[in-house]
């Protein structure tokens, strides 16, 4: 009858142990997971920020492709692109620029002065480059550290 006794208490401990060998993989699978979903969800958002930016830029360009109306400029130091447009005889300008980590939008007349804060930040921009040539504008911007490269064919006139 002893030996019965002892069968028990070593089983009882032996599936105790078990179960926690079990929970301890479990638990290091359930991190392992967690590690790789950080690590993909950061690689989207990246992914997704540069293709917003780039998608962004590219519907403007191409709204605007008008005789004349997009023009590269430095004003204050802040490297634009300029969108000019006439609306029933009055001149304006839309203007896209990176500041403070954005890439900013700012519509005004184009007799006013230009002054950055008051641009409407569209998405996130670390630093955006562009040139113009032989009818192409190329605008290289950096979002989350990557560089992403939009081209435009300017069809109405060279910027």
């Amino acid at each position: 009858m002893r030996k019965k006794l002892i069968q028990h208490s070593i089983s009882g401990v032996f599936v105790f142990l078990l179960m926690g060998i079990f929970a301890v993989f479990a638990t290091v699978v359930v991190l392992f997971g967690v590690k790789a979903y950080r690590a993909t969800a950061e690689r989207a958002g990246v992914h997704n920020n540069a293709r917003i930016t780039s998608a962004y830029l590219r519907s403007m360009l191409r709204s605007d492709d008008e005789a004349d109306a997009i023009r590269l400029e430095s004003l204050d130091g802040v490297d634009c692109i300029a969108l000019y447009q006439d609306y029933d005889g009055e001149n304006y300008v839309t203007r896209l620029y990176v500041w403070d980590g954005m890439l900013c939008e700012l519509f005004t007349d184009t007799e006013e002065a230009f002054d950055p804060e008051m641009g409407e930040a569209v998405c996130v921009a670390e630093e955006m480059k562009a040139s113009a040539g032989q009818g192409l504008l190329t605008v290289d911007v950096r979002t989350d550290g990557v560089w992403s490269t939009v081209q435009c064919a300017v069809r109405a006139a060279n910027p």
